[in-house]
């Protein structure tokens, strides 16, 4: 009975401070053309060429965990270190999420790119990463240029243009709502303003 009250009185918090804080559309958030999604989502368009990106890695995390069903990211090519890099790693990252190996991968090119500050500029480079996190060259090989690797970086770009992603990381909630970063500067609680903004946005 106790652990039902408290979880009540958890909850009644939570709503309580969803509504108190009220956030505004061109300040917070920016309002997008085009249809809501079906079910509530939250998607990180972001770019391993970005540093803002690998120190946003850690409010990444604490989103996924927060909405684990709801939470994705998808790969953009705009950013480059020479002509078609940012393509060739959207195609490594699409081969990553085909072979679960997201996160394994996802780690590994953040710590070269700005860990280590290792270029990852060649498609070699990015096979090595691969084998790093325990694919072997022959499936890497196989899975890159495979249609449907091919296929799924392919709608990540277009998804990209579609909601006119011009910087990373950018974060959109149910296909409408693009969070203006820029508007949480001065929070004194940045991954709980976030999480608040992205409760409201949901359920708008």
């Amino acid at each position: 009975m106790l652990v039902r009250i408290a979880a009540l009185i958890c909850a009644l918090c939570i709503a309580a401070a969803i509504q108190a804080k009220e956030f505004s559309e061109n300040e917070h958030y920016e309002v997008l053309d085009g249809p809501a999604s079906k079910e509530p989502e939250v998607i990180e368009y972001f770019s391993f060429y970005c540093m803002a990106c690998y120190r946003f890695e850690p409010l990444a995390k604490e989103l996924a965990s927060t909405y684990p069903s709801a939470f994705k990211k998808s790969h953009t090519s705009g950013l480059s270190p020479k002509p078609g890099m940012g393509r060739k790693m959207t195609q490594a990252y699409a081969l990553a999420l085909m072979l679960n190996k997201e996160q394994a991968i996802s780690e590994r090119i953040f710590k070269q790119q700005f860990g280590q500050r290792q270029s990852i500029d060649t498609q070699d480079k990015l096979k090595d990463i691969f084998v790093q996190a325990g694919v072997s060259e022959q499936d890497f090989e196989r899975g890159y240029n495979s249609f449907s690797v091919m296929a799924r970086a392919k709608q990540m770009d277009k998804d990209a243009r579609d909601k006119n992603i011009t910087g990373t990381p950018t974060l959109i909630v149910n296909g409408k709502y693009k969070i203006l970063i820029n508007g949480f500067r001065e929070s004194d609680d940045l991954v709980g303003d976030l999480k608040l903004a992205i409760e409201q946005l949901m359920n708008k």
